[in-house]
């Protein structure tokens, strides 16, 4: 049976409600939900051929513990963030959500939501499908993978996925609404929802990672002595519909102060995470730190880390970096120039 018309203001008042609702949610069963989503992305990772781990970056990995514990604090940003959508979708209310019947219509011919979407001059830019679904929870997972295998290991990564169910908000847009209220329904009642959260799936060639790894103590510093923004770019290719790289650079200095959560990597390449770590803390106070990692965030992520519970979980992990134990010869080798494990 066709799905009721949306109306502008029904649909940004069901996406807001449903955002929000799994914000305030900051169970511990929540918590062991998103570990599930993460390991069985890390399992499905760790198939394909050419992998050297992954990490995770953004939400919720800035909510808890370098272990994936903690209590997930409630983020009053996304509450805002929630309530402006609907704010948006008052000043046309009455009109009819015509996205809902195109993507019916046409999306298996689209090749994304940007290339047609975005041009379209029939709804406003804030109300077009991509700005929707972006209030809904996602998780940002990455794949290292061999520097010669990145086309091998799109194809075979995203078979899995797409064999498990595991999909990007891109894939199906309208039933990304309906799956996170079901996840959220069910998180209320207290079950552990077997549907996967929205996966933003990114491959980084393991040669680029490390090199980046490795220069962002410099860059701290340079941007410290300079007062600058510290700004390191990084450019994935990311699945979407299909594998693509997105048209604006990430700042992976923001990723690495802020969540940035390792798992499975090489030897090496875990060293290298440790040695720049241990020197960012050791050379930075914990505030300094902050002051960086707030200049790297963009606006809205800025606002985000407004919340006093994420500066302390951030200093926390500023404390732990400090501790960690780096071999001499290893230290004088990275301060030397020389990279790590070559």
């Amino acid at each position: 049976m066709e799905e009721e018309q949306e109306t502008i203001k029904s649909i940004t008042e069901k996406v807001a409600r449903i955002s929000s609702e799994f914000e305030r949610d900051n169970s511990d069963l929540k918590r062991k939900y998103f570990v599930w989503n993460i390991e069985t992305f890390n399992s499905f990772a760790s198939r394909v051929r050419g992998y050297r781990g992954t990490f995770g970056t953004g939400y919720p990995f800035y909510a808890l513990d370098t272990r994936l514990e903690g209590t997930i604090p409630v983020i009053q940003e996304q509450i805002r963030y929630n309530r402006q959508l609907v704010k948006d979708g008052q000043v046309i209310a009455p009109r009819i959500w015509q996205c809902q019947s195109c993507l019916r219509r046409n999306y298996d011919d689209m090749p994304d939501l940007k290339k047609v979407c975005k041009p379209c001059p029939n709804i406003p830019n804030n109300l077009k499908p991509r700005k929707i679904i972006n209030r809904l929870p996602d998780m940002d997972m990455w794949m290292v993978c061999d520097s010669l295998a990145i086309e091998r290991a799109q194809a075979e990564l995203s078979r899995i996925l797409d064999e498990n169910s595991m999909c990007t908000s891109d894939v199906d847009p309208l039933a990304t609404i309906r799956d996170i209220s079901e996840i959220t329904q069910m998180l209320r009642d207290k079950k552990i929802p077997p549907i996967f959260l929205p996966i933003d799936c990114h491959i980084i060639e393991y040669s680029r990672l490390k090199s980046l790894i490795e220069r962002a103590p410099d860059e701290i510093l340079e941007a410290k002595k300079l007062d600058t923004n510290p700004f390191l770019p990084i450019q994935p290719r990311s699945y979407r519909k299909t594998w693509q790289s997105d048209d604006e650079a990430y700042n992976f200095i923001y990723d690495f102060l802020s969540a940035f959560t390792s798992f499975g990597f090489e030897p090496d390449l875990q060293r290298a995470l440790d040695i720049s770590r241990k020197r960012v803390a050791t050379e930075n106070t914990p505030e300094e730190l902050f002051e960086a990692l707030m200049k790297s965030a963009t606006e809205a992520n800025a606002r985000r880390f407004d919340t006093p519970e994420l500066e302390d979980i951030f200093k926390k992990k500023v404390e732990e970096w400090s501790k960690l134990e780096i071999p001499e010869q290893e230290t004088k080798k990275e301060e030397n120039g020389v990279s790590i494990g070559e």
